[in-house]
């Protein structure tokens, strides 16, 4: 922008100062990641950096009661992360230094600062929320995540590093089932791969019940960052979202490198995944179908064309799928190619696939045309279509009755696993 150097239409606005004549922005600052500045409107230009983190963007802000001082900064690393400014910081740190093995999430503090409300979990472990107090020895749990769940009954989980075929570095991370202990040796597990949705979001070090699902049941569970997701720097997330095949090989190259390295064994593999993720799980399936033995997609995207017809219908939806499908999407043909529903013919194992008809993030029309596809391909298909649900499996009794249809969806393709919780 001419006016404001330095702000444009793609610049993250996390907050406003001094009655609106201050921005807190995101900002690389000839950096590959992106941190928090401070951009004042009547000198136009950046006049302090709040926060950078050479490895990981910035995400948000915490700001004081009056809305009028940057006391802290979010961003996602290994697991979620807030970094409370100066002073603010000392119990905080001091909290995860009492508490290594947890990540512990700022949520609010009292005026005076003098007592901090957050949020703690493990991987292993759902954990809630807490209060603390200067001068207490302990926190104290006010409410329970998955109340239900023991931790005794959670696989560990363990952040990896593996090599794509151009020699690129992809973070990811494998949940074990609960029944194998630490320094136990992992061969022939079998494995559950497990891409993230967005496509353009991240997965972390910490509690997910959708891995945690599968590691109970006995299968191993690797999840990765492929590029394109955030959170890792400008060049990591422009490589993906520029060619959404990159990020389909990234994907691919991690049940590759459980296999080379024999932990995953070949014959009781599978992918799945969740709206992107589930898109994901379908090429996976179609791109190399003798590396998985079945596929779990739920709210799949599976027609490029049509969702981003979809989208091209709501106010700026062109701007916004041009964004979203990439410079390597434009083109009619490798839309095609790179859509579930015109290479249905190139799978080969049994498909699970399930969707709510009430979706308005993935319109249900994809998971109809995918049901299509797969009959006429005579693949072997497990349906699941859920009345006045939406895209996140929202009502609890139709979340169970999906669970419980992979359960046994699993256990037909490949028998039940000697890793299960008992």
């Amino acid at each position: 922008d001419e006016k404001f150097p330095g702000l444009d239409a793609d610049t993250p606005v996390f907050a406003a100062l001094k009655g609106g004549q201050q921005l807190v922005i995101g900002d690389y600052n000839g950096r590959d990641t992106q941190g928090l500045y401070v951009y004042d409107l009547t000198q136009r230009k950046i006049t302090r950096e709040v926060f950078h983190n050479d490895t990981y963007d910035v995400s948000s802000v915490i700001l004081s009661k009056d809305g009028e001082e940057i006391i802290g900064a979010k961003y996602t690393g290994e697991s979620d992360r807030v970094e409370l400014l100066g002073d603010y910081g000392t119990m905080l740190n001091d909290l995860r230094k009492q508490y290594p093995a947890y990540d512990v999430d700022y949520v609010d503090q009292t005026d005076e600062g003098s007592t901090v409300l957050f949020k703690m979990s493990a991987p292993y472990d759902p954990g809630g929320m807490f209060i603390q107090t200067f001068g207490e020895t302990s926190p104290t749990r006010i409410v329970s995540n998955y109340s239900d769940l023991s931790s005794n009954d959670m696989g560990e989980v363990i952040a990896i590093k593996y090599t794509a075929r151009d020699g690129q570095k992809i973070p990811a991370f494998v949940t074990l089932p609960p029944t194998i202990k630490p320094g136990v040796e992992i061969k022939n597990l079998p494995f559950i791969v497990l891409p993230h949705g967005g496509p353009y979001s991240r997965d972390a070090k910490r509690f997910d019940y959708f891995a945690q699902f599968f590691a109970t049941r006995g299968y191993g569970v690797l999840q990765m960052n492929f590029r394109g997701s955030e959170g890792y720097g400008k060049s990591f997330a422009d490589a993906g979202r520029d060619n959404w095949v990159v990020m389909q090989e990234d994907v691919e190259d991690g049940m590759k490198y459980l296999l080379e390295k024999g932990y995953a064994d070949p014959n009781r593999s599978c992918i799945a995944g969740w709206s992107y993720g589930g898109y994901a799980a379908l090429m996976g399936a179609a791109n190399a179908p003798d590396l998985y033995q079945c596929v779990v997609a739920m709210a799949a995207l599976t027609d490029i064309d049509g969702a981003k017809s979809d989208l091209e219908k709501y106010r700026g939806g062109r701007a916004a799928a041009k964004t979203f499908f990439g410079e390597s999407l434009k083109d009619k043909s490798v839309r095609k190619a790179n859509s579930p529903v015109h290479v249905a013919e190139q799978i080969t194992v049994p498909v699970f696939l399930a969707h709510g008809d009430q979706d308005q993030n993935v319109q249900f029309s994809q998971y109809k045309k995918m049901k299509r596809a797969l009959k006429k391909a005579g693949v072997k298909t497990t349906l699941m279509e859920f009345k006045d649900e939406d895209h996140f499996l929202s009502n609890q009794t139709n979340r169970v009755e999906f669970f419980e249809g992979i359960d046994r969806f699993l256990t037909q393709v490949n028998g039940p696993s000697e890793h299960a919780a008992k």
